[in-house]
């Protein structure tokens, strides 16, 4: 696209802007060197990175850092065979390779499972973790050669430093000898080329003999290698020469590694700019809310904002003042013509359109609300701001027409987008209106959506005549003085030049000359404008008023609606409990009844009399349970379905209508025909056929399951394994466990639920907490009780 237009609606600052959020140099070089393109293949592959990136963050993920520098150069130096690079350079290719380790843990982590563009990149990665961990044996981060680096440099360093200590204490004795008090100028010990030496005065030189390696500035002083530790300083020497030589073989051998790897680690520095990329594009989605717009054949800009006056805003305090740009322009307009008052923001929506457009077919998501659509343009030409040159003695106005006219020339090559700002201005306004109408016609009849704003009102009734163009206004409060910033298709915008200067204060006889010099078929325009303005500023607050009752009402129904709803559920559940507490009554009538019975057996001394009238009690008893069961049931189930049996599945709800209850499937047995279902913790093997599909097992189902299974117990177990089961199939179990050792007046249980992670044990505590039938309870100790931690002890009420 034209490199002049791109500049002139901040694009290049816009990748400046975007590229300030790259963690290295190569991604930000790669942000500022994006371009439009227009084909839409092409779009979507560049999209593919960014809607990853897009999704990571908005997931609340949070990836690693991209620490590395641009290691080509380096790469370059160790391309030729036995090249070896410093120390410093090694770690820099170490970092890239660190780099790449984060980078690909993390893109193969689940996190980035079903982000397949990250992925991908993870798997491209090469980290070579066998150099990487001989870089850091050998090198600290400032490229200093370590001991670990070799055994045989370790040695070396260490007969060096005990090399060192010895002659810093032979050197240190001879400077406090007596027969050396005057010789010795002071008594320290220091180092000149290499050597150990001590200062000795100049007039005293023959009374120490050795070598002399340098003097001080006044030549006073000489610095002496005394002779008697010349052998211990040349194994010194020795020593450090060969220390020097084993650096250098294993900055060769580091270096060679390195060659190896030069063709993985280009493309590695590859992958990882373009993940830099990716990120920086992610994390500014995330900060302005951008999204991913859609193609089409028509402009439609929802709550479309300008990156760069969003972020002024919001680095001056004033976020929330931005007013979002909302434009939608039908499939068949060329041309948009903006007109309103000074500062209304017109020259803001051509610069928002325009770099929305190209932003989008650079890839990149926008700041634009729901329901955007874009068009897909070849071209971008703008003549926006002040185009004088000094240099090309070139006045504003003959700057204008000199970008007019490549704007002209260009425009009819392809589908373009052509941005015109104050059309039509810097000349008489009769001649500029004229020359404004014929170049707004002449790119109408070229395959370009033109935006154009304007002060002259020949070019707004032009646009009004115009089949193929509409007119729009920036909103302005007259009553402030203010711009509203907001736009409004369909109607031209008055400038107010004349009432602005009347509220600030312009003596009065000039704004009357001023306007007795105007026509009064424009006073008539300005007026009719004005009126249309202001109408259609009230007929929005109207409409506002009346979506604000709106939304009251439907706020107020479904209140309700909620209410009513509440009310009849409250009413089925006192029915339901109800129901419950009459089932209660039964089952305490019945254990008492059993307890009677038991005295009665003993009393009757006709066996046979006896049994006969137990047996007819129980009936009776059984059929009322029943009846107050059913009626429970009819009160809080929902109607069962039934189901086929090739469409029973592991874990689906269903109904044993023979039974009275329903649960859960566990397993199909017998190829389908067959299958066992769990109802509070017992396993029915049923067939298929036999079963309806119900919901989720309500409380009441429970219940009445409970019921019958307190009816058919005999002699209770005061144990009770949970150990594999989940916490919700572990508290139904030990609801009716709990319910058989209240019956059997049973005062403490023992509740195996095991180690494992926890839960099991913290979700069957939670769940005794809440029962008014446990006294208390406490976990097994580890030699009174068996099973230690892994039990839980019960004391019953």
């Amino acid at each position: 696209m034209d490199p002049h237009a791109l500049t002139v609606i901040e694009f290049p600052a816009f990748l400046d802007e975007l590229a300030s959020l790259a963690q290295t140099s190569l991604g930000a070089a790669r942000l500022r060197a994006l371009q439009p393109i227009h084909d839409i293949d092409s779009i979507v592959a560049r999209r593919r990175p960014y809607q990853d990136t897009m999704r990571l963050y908005s997931a609340g993920n949070t990836p690693p850092g991209l620490a590395f520098d641009d290691v080509s150069d380096i790469l370059r130096q160790l391309a030729p065979l036995g090249a070896a690079v410093g120390g410093d350079e090694l770690v820099r290719c170490r970092g890239l390779l660190d780099a790449c380790a984060d980078a690909k843990s993390f893109l193969l982590s689940e996190i980035c499972r079903e982000l397949p563009t990250l992925h991908a990149w993870g798997q491209e990665l090469q980290d070579a973790p066998d150099v990487r961990q001989a870089l850091h044996r050998a090198l600290d981060n400032e490229g200093l050669v370590l001991d670990s680096a070799s055994a045989l440099l370790a040695d070396l360093r260490r007969r060096g430093r005990s090399l060192e200590r010895r002659l810093q204490e032979t050197l240190d004795n001879m400077t406090r000898q007596t027969e050396l008090e005057g010789v010795v100028r002071d008594k320290y010990v220091t180092v000149r080329n290499g050597r150990f030496v001590i200062p000795v005065r100049r007039e005293q030189r023959g009374s120490l003999p050795g070598v002399v390696h340098d003097h001080s500035n006044s030549g006073q002083t000489i610095f002496v290698e005394p002779s008697a530790t010349l052998p211990m300083g040349n194994e010194l020497a020795d020593a450090r020469l060969r220390e020097r030589d084993e650096i250098l073989r294993i900055l060769h051998e580091l270096s060679a590694r390195i060659r190896v790897l030069i063709p993985a680690l280009r493309g590695n520095t590859e992958v990882l700019s373009e993940l830099d990329v990716a990120l920086a594009v992610g994390r500014w989605a995330a900060r302005d809310s951008c999204q991913i717009p859609r193609f089409g054949t028509r402009l439609k800009l929802v709550s479309g904002r300008h990156p760069l006056l969003e972020k002024q805003l919001r680095s001056e305090g004033r976020g929330g003042q931005l007013v979002p740009l909302n434009l939608a322009l039908d499939k068949g307009t060329r041309v948009l013509v903006v007109t309103g008052s000074n500062t209304g923001g017109k020259t803001v929506v051509l610069k928002t359109v325009g770099l929305l457009t190209v932003a989008a077919q650079c890839g990149l998501p926008v700041p634009v609300g729901d329901g955007t659509e874009l068009e897909l343009f070849e071209e971008l030409f703008a003549d926006i701001g002040d185009e004088q040159s000094l240099a090309a003695s070139l006045s504003t106005f003959s700057g204008h027409l000199n970008q007019i006219g490549r704007i002209l020339g260009g425009a009819g090559k392809g589908r373009c987008l052509v941005l015109l700002d104050e059309l039509g201005a810097g000349t008489d306004p009769l001649e500029g209106g004229a020359l404004a109408c014929a170049v707004l016609d002449s790119l109408s009849k070229y395959d370009a959506l033109t935006l154009a704003t304007t002060h002259l009102g020949v070019v707004k009734t032009f646009a009004h005549d115009r089949d193929q163009m509409v007119n729009a206004a920036v909103a302005f409060d007259l009553e402030t003085l203010q711009p509203e910033y907001a736009l409004e298709v369909g109607r031209p915008g008055a400038s107010h030049a004349l009432q602005i200067a009347r509220r600030l204060g312009l003596p009065q006889a000039v704004m009357d000359q001023a306007e007795a010099f105007l026509s009064s078929d424009h006073l008539r325009l300005e007026s009719m404008l004005a009126t249309i303005e202001e109408d259609q500023r009230r007929i929005a607050t109207q409409e506002k008023e009346v979506a604000d009752a709106h939304e009251r009402m439907v706020a107020d129904r479904d209140g309700i609606r909620s209410e009513l709803d509440g009310l009849r559920g409250e009413r089925r559940k006192l029915l339901h409990d109800a129901h419950q507490q009459a089932a209660g009554i039964v089952e305490n009538t019945r254990r008492e009844m059993d307890q009677q019975m038991r005295e009665f057996r003993r009393q009757l001394t006709d066996q046979k009399e006896g049994e006969r009238v137990v047996a007819a009690a129980r009936q009776k008893l059984r059929a009322k349970g029943e009846k107050l069961a059913d009626g429970a049931r009819r009160t809080a189930a929902k109607p069962s379905k039934p189901v086929r049996s090739d469409r029973i599945q592991v874990g689906d709800t269903v109904k044993i209508p023979r039974l009275n209850g329903q649960g859960e499937v566990a397993e199909l047995l017998d190829g389908g025909k067959k299958v066992a279902v769990m109802i509070s913790g017992l396993r029915f093997t049923v067939a298929a056929k036999e079963l309806e599909l119900a919901d989720a097992p309500t409380e009441l189902a429970k219940t009445s399951v409970k019921v019958s299974r307190a009816r058919v117990v005999g002699r209770t177990s005061s144990e009770l394994v949970l150990v594999g089961s989940r916490v919700d199939e572990a508290v139904d179990r030990l609801d009716v466990f709990l319910s058989h050792a209240m019956l059997a007046n049973l005062e403490q249980v023992r509740v195996v639920h095991g180690f494992g992670t926890g839960a099991l044990r913290r979700g069957v505590h939670e769940w005794l907490r809440q029962q008014r039938s446990v006294a208390s309870f406490r976990i097994g100790k580890h030699q009174a009780d068996p099973g230690g931690a892994g039990v839980t002890i019960v004391t019953l009420r």
